[in-house]
């Protein structure tokens, strides 16, 4: 029987997906990961700046980093599309379906000149770590504009423009007070090409099982940590689609919560 049914199954769409999905009486929206995370089961990001090698070191984060952007320079792919003159700041051409099967490239040659690389260590030999931020997968979402700018959140009003309204806008800060004080001054990194806010254009979207496909990120460098204090971060997404009173941490939905504690050499004031 079990046979018969892995026959009848399609490998690439879901039986159920986005309103027929267990997730539709919560509202169906994406939450967001972060990365680097050697341990699945942990959200603290916790090394020895004098330390290296081993489970406190810091290259036991660059590497994980590294490895997850690896997925990216894998060898491409015939529906692999460049959409960088859709979104490009100065492009007044408006976001469009790709044809079935396609998707966006996502080129991280974007932060060849960011202290994001892997020549840089990712900033966090010295204690000034970059973090992938991202969404959530799931089958056949689509980001929604808003209508106008009354319907635009207080926290993106500053940088949201009707020429690019076709972004998923993406913030970082700290928790709470305490966190705000001690987190220091954050850059964002992504296609949307501001410092101060992170931007995730529409034309990524839907995801469909593609082959190949890239899922887009945001890096956020964290400039200037307090070390040797538990910082709590929290980064959110924005789009008329993605409810931010629902955006917690009990289900992940439209944000993500994850922490640094930064251990510094003996002597060392932090």
């Amino acid at each position: 029987m079990l046979a018969i049914f892995m026959q009848l199954t399609d490998k690439k769409v879901p039986t159920y997906y986005l309103e027929k999905s267990v997730m539709a009486n919560k509202g169906v929206m994406p939450g967001m990961g972060f990365r680097p995370q050697p341990n699945v089961e942990r959200n603290l990001i916790n090394y020895n700046l004098q330390t290296a090698d081993g489970i406190q070191g810091w290259k036991t984060y660059r590497n994980a980093l590294h490895r997850h952007l690896l997925e990216y320079k894998k060898g491409g792919s015939e529906d692999r599309v460049d959409c960088s003159h859709i979104y490009s700041t100065n492009s007044t051409e408006e976001h469009h379906e790709l044809e079935d099967g396609q998707f966006c490239e996502f080129d991280l040659k974007m932060f060849d000149d960011t202290p994001c690389t892997w020549d840089q260590d990712y900033g966090y030999a010295r204690g000034n770590p970059c973090v992938i931020v991202k969404l959530n997968r799931i089958y056949n979402w689509k980001p929604v504009a808003y209508e106008s700018e009354e319907h635009v959140p207080e926290e993106i009003m500053e940088y949201w423009s009707e020429e690019r309204k076709d972004f998923i806008y993406v913030t970082c800060e700290g928790e709470n007070e305490a966190d705000r004080d001690n987190i220091g001054a954050i850059d964002l990194y992504s296609p949307f090409n501001n410092k101060s806010i992170g931007g995730i254009p529409f034309s990524f979207y839907p995801f469909r099982n593609q082959p190949g496909y890239q899922q887009p990120l945001v890096f956020a460098h964290f400039k200037d940590l307090h070390k040797g204090v538990l910082i709590n971060v929290e980064c959110r997404a924005f789009a008329a689609n993605i409810d931010r009173q629902q955006g917690d941490r009990a289900f992940q939905r439209g944000s993500v919560h994850f922490e640094f504690l930064i251990d510094t050499p003996a002597g060392v004031r932090p």
